[in-house]
């Protein structure tokens, strides 16, 4: 094995798991925008929920501080104060109350991702396809062949011939 290069095939298997890992794995992109977009469905059903809430504080403080809020809410709701004149009209419909919806609980989900075995997996197999090829190409090029022994005496090369 002249160049069998496994620092080579290490450095495919380590590329392979931190590619996979930065774009799939837990904290990679793919779940990085997941949450972005739960982030901005939960902005928006915060904001809907913000303005209810605004006009319902609204609406108790002019209970608690105006009179005649007070009045027109009694009368909305059939009450009748001393000296009204009670006349019922045929036809028209009941003013319903306004019911205030704050929606349903929505609970941020875990985002997809690969699990981190799946990337070592991947990275460990790209190693061995890097080292079987180096190895295949040492094979093809010859590096493990025989060679014929030479046999040295006092510096002249005696080589194994067959004898006659």
């Amino acid at each position: 094995m002249k160049k069998f290069r496994v620092l080579s095939a290490a450095l495919a298997g380590t590329f392979i798991y931190v590619f996979v890992s930065v774009f799939a794995g837990r904290d990679g992109f793919l779940a990085e925008r997941q949450q972005r977009e739960q982030k901005r469905i939960l902005a928006v059903r915060t904001e809907s929920i913000q303005k209810t809430n605004d006009s319902l504080r609204l609406e108790c403080t002019a209970l608690l501080n105006d009179m005649e809020v007070i009045e027109g809410l009694a009368k909305k709701l059939g009450y009748v104060s001393y000296g009204d004149k009670i006349v019922k009209i045929n036809g028209l419909p009941l003013e319903q109350e306004r019911l205030y919806d704050a929606g349903t609980p929505l609970k941020a989900s875990e985002p997809e991702y690969l699990p981190e075995w799946v990337s070592k997996i991947l990275g460990f197999a790209a190693f061995l396809t890097v080292c079987l090829h180096s190895l295949y190409q040492d094979i093809k090029a010859g590096v493990f062949r025989r060679k014929k022994k030479s046999v040295f005496m006092e510096g002249i090369p005696v080589y194994d011939l067959p004898q006659i």
